[in-house]
């Protein structure tokens, strides 16, 4: 499996575009669309920068409704329409709607499912934002891929280790910690190890100091992320 950042605050190729926001590609048997950043056609210059061609997706799976993860919905099913959309029941009644009229097939996503061969979702997460993130499942075992973790990212990692009956031992991504603590970040991190996670790739809005945590903590497992970045699991 490969799983390529194409769209985060971060910058890890100098050549494409970094902007607030998340999305990555699954490329497994099929090519799934993980969140499409704030912006549909910056999304559409770096997969263009990238050599990826938009209408090979297959799968679109949005984490959650925010402007910076379905923000380049729209511009996306514009370009190709033939795809399935995943979303929540908590979603609004007018996304919903503009995903079927834009020619989406829309599947609302309550409990964990495989949505592709290798790759599920966990179904959506109950917290102050609700929220579904990404099991993908590898040579080296199951990694996570969240957008925010609004419900908390040791809550997402325990979702994801009950649905599969395993641990997560890569988690990437998001963790919404850039307005917590000191303290609740090293505690968050320190429960990840805890639970089994051997490797760390945060970004988007984990924070610089979750950051710097995580590159202490995990050491030679900690892996430097954002737009371009590329991982084989």
């Amino acid at each position: 499996m490969e799983i390529t950042v194409l769209y985060d605050n971060f910058l890890f190729l100098p050549e494409l575009l970094p902007s607030h926001g998340f999305s990555c590609l699954i490329k497994g048997e099929e090519k799934v669309l993980f969140d499409t950043g704030e912006s549909g056609p910056l999304l559409f210059k770096n997969l263009e920068l990238l050599r990826i061609d938009p209408l090979s997706i297959s799968r679109v799976v949005i984490s959650h409704e925010h402007y910076d993860h379905i923000g380049g919905l729209g511009y996306f099913l514009a370009q190709n329409s033939n795809v399935v959309v995943y979303g929540l029941p908590s979603f609004s009644e007018a996304t919903k709607e503009e995903i079927k009229e834009r020619g989406g097939h829309f599947v609302e996503v309550e409990r964990g499912m495989e949505i592709a061969s290798s790759v599920f979702t966990t179904g959506e997460v109950d917290g102050p934002v609700k929220e579904q993130a990404l099991v993908i499942k590898g040579e080296q075992g199951f990694l996570l891929l969240g957008g925010c973790c609004h419900p908390g990212v040791v809550r997402m990692v325990q979702a994801a280790s009950s649905l599969v009956g395993d641990k997560i031992r890569f988690v990437m991504g998001g963790l919404h910690l850039y307005h917590s603590s000191d303290e609740e970040i090293v505690k968050t991190l320190e429960a990840l190890r805890e639970l089994g996670v051997e490797k760390m790739a945060p970004s988007h809005c984990s924070g610089f100091f979750a950051l710097d945590t995580a590159q202490k903590l995990w050491k030679e497992n900690f892996v430097s992320s954002g737009v371009g970045k590329s991982i084989t699991w």
